[in-house]
């Protein structure tokens, strides 16, 4: 069976978690026979890390590196719509240009989350110019990375006729226990990986942080992604009295795992998640994860995790206490977090993405 994706995430997407679905996919269908899917090369100059960082990928998707962003999106604005005869084709993002080309091939469209439509002020530019409900409306299968995201996706677009499956994401193997201690980083922290504005609520943790902190906790706190502190950022540490205890730091995949696996609690408060894969990669190198409860957080949890309520200060404050005071309830949910994982993998998600196509096929 022969598949094609398309450039557009990967040219707009140097890191993420969308990227990261189509490039494990994309790992999965090259190396796995038994799949019976052919994927077809993008010929593209892209933007993507994983892709231009793995040089089996950048070499089987036969991909450049671009420069920019603007160079990549602009190359695929102005690229001629494909012609090729495929069977599927698996549109990587919304973009008006995806929707053409490709003749006769059925077609199946992946829903992240619909984070852009319930909460408007998260928008982003692309998310202005994306025809998200067109693609769904017009795919002949699809599918969505968690329940939340299905049961969101039809409460803001009703009936949809295409079938509709839930593929979970996988955990990256380079996510697990033992691995030494990131040079640079406390000895006692808590952890909070991804973007820190609006619905991922960082203020929360903040909050809560600093009244551990008049309490007399020791930890520190790190959070890693989400670029270097803004001065806003700064001005509120030093209000809050924990600028001497709070740090910034960008850290490359591989040095992820050590970041998780030598953290005392991962906190994720974010208000909204698709899926939450940082959840899941911190379950999976042992490190107990608190999560908000809400979206589709506890479906990736399970009963591995603790919660609190989200947006709530004073909760995630008591459920950060009550880890820190339990070092037998930490050592439980190392073990509880580390089986959990193993039920996400990224062939497992392939296994069930190539049978979908097989359906439309077959």
């Amino acid at each position: 069976m022969r598949l094609a994706f398309d450039e557009q995430i990967f040219a707009a997407q140097q890191y993420g978690g969308i990227s990261r679905l189509f490039a494990e996919l994309s790992k999965q269908f090259l190396r796995e026979g038994s799949l019976e899917v052919e994927l077809l090369p993008l010929d593209a100059p892209v933007v993507n890390r994983y892709l231009l960082d793995d040089p089996y990928l950048r070499d089987r998707l036969e991909v450049s590196d671009a420069g920019s962003t603007m160079a990549a999106l602009a190359r695929y604005f102005v690229r001629m719509r494909p012609r090729t005869s495929v069977d599927v084709i698996h549109n990587t993002f919304y973009l008006p240009h995806g929707l053409a080309g490709y003749p006769k091939a059925r077609r199946v469209a992946t829903v992240h989350d619909m984070i852009p439509e319930l909460l408007p002020k998260s928008r982003r530019r692309l998310d202005f110019i994306t025809l998200k409900k067109r693609y769904v409306m017009s795919a002949d299968h699809v599918i969505c990375v968690s329940e939340a995201t299905r049961n969101d996706m039809l409460r803001v677009y009703g009936d949809i006729k295409a079938p509709i499956s839930v593929v979970h994401h996988g955990v990256d193997p380079i996510f697990r226990p033992g691995d030494p201690r990131v040079p640079g980083l406390p000895d006692r922290y808590l952890l909070f990986v991804g973007n820190r504005g609006q619905y991922k609520d960082a203020n929360v943790l903040l909050n809560a942080f600093a009244t551990l902190r008049a309490k007399g906790e020791d930890a520190a706190l790190v959070f890693t992604g989400g670029g270097a502190f803004t001065r806003a950022e700064r001005a509120q540490h030093q209000e809050l009295g924990v600028a001497d205890r709070v740090m910034q730091v960008s850290l490359k995949d591989t040095a992820m795992s050590g970041a998780y696996g030598n953290a005392l609690i991962c906190v994720f408060p974010s208000r909204f998640e698709g899926f939450g894969l940082p959840a899941l990669e911190a379950m999976a190198c042992g490190t107990p994860a608190l999560l908000a409860l809400g979206s589709s957080l506890p479906e990736v949890g399970g009963d591995a995790a603790k919660y609190f309520t989200p947006g709530d200060a004073k909760d995630l404050t008591a459920a950060i206490e009550g880890l820190l005071s339990d070092e037998q309830e930490r050592n439980h949910m190392k073990n509880a977090g580390i089986s959990r994982a193993q039920g996400f993998t990224w062939g497992a998600a392939a296994a069930k993405t190539a049978g979908i196509y097989q359906s439309l096929v077959g």
